[in-house]
């Protein structure tokens, strides 16, 4: 007869003869969207906890939606499968073909019987953020004016910024999704307030990280505060 404790014993000393299987892995943190899109035709994908959700340009008013199910790790990245909705999320980089983003994930779809491909994740930094111009939208929260007053550009490996009264300028390197600024020059005009432009420049002499939204706009960001751009060319 067999003691539970020395079958114990020998799955302990004896791997091989007792293999168990991998925990599955944790659900996403509440509130997680994943979101992948495409074109020709455009199309749009959203993955949370609870539910799948996929719109086409060319149907607005149509959404298929399919309970999440639990997802399979596969070699290269995750699958789910549902009746209706089938997703084979690739973890290789993805341009959408039609600006300079790049994603993380490429993402085939399945609806019904028709097949879909594009991109998922949060954009990347584009391959080349060089011969840009930005207006400035917010800085730390507080929102910009417009006009040439309050834009940023990247020429020249040089970036020249105003917002507001004075001007800043001076080089740039971007190495990932991390911006760093030379030392900035400024011109000296006193101005009524001048608070924007000194939230500015404390961000700007600190590496800022960089995140892209699909609506073009740029998010520069580190511990001094956030500076909110959105491009113009």
């Amino acid at each position: 007869m067999t003691r539970p404790w020395l079958l114990m014993l020998s799955c302990a000393t004896l791997l091989a003869g007792c293999v168990t299987a991998p925990p599955p892995p944790p659900p996403p943190p509440p509130g997680d969207v994943y979101v992948a899109l495409g074109t020709e035709p455009f199309w749009r994908l959203t993955i949370n906890q609870q539910e799948m959700v996929f719109t086409e340009a060319n149907a607005p008013g149509v959404q298929i939606m399919q309970p999440t199910p639990r997802v399979i790790i596969g070699i290269a990245g995750e699958i789910y499968e549902t009746p209706r909705i089938g997703i084979n999320i690739v973890h290789a980089r993805c341009s959408d073909g039609m600006s300079d983003r790049v994603y993380p994930d490429k993402v085939q779809v399945r609806i019904d019987n028709r097949q879909f491909n594009g991109c998922g994740g949060e954009p990347m930094a584009p391959t080349a953020i060089e011969n840009t111009g930005w207006s400035v939208v917010s800085v730390n929260g507080k929102p910009a004016q417009g006009g040439e007053s309050y834009s940023v550009q990247f020429q020249n490996g040089r970036l020249s910024a105003r917002f507001g009264c004075n001007s800043m300028a001076g080089s740039y390197h971007l190495d990932g999704l991390t911006l760093t600024a030379g030392a900035l020059a400024m011109t000296r005009m006193a101005c009524p307030d001048m608070t924007m432009e000194a939230d500015a420049a404390k961000i700007l002499s600190l590496p800022v990280q960089l995140k892209w939204d699909p609506s073009n706009r740029l998010t520069l960001s580190n511990s001094a505060g956030v500076i909110v751009l959105r491009r113009n060319y």
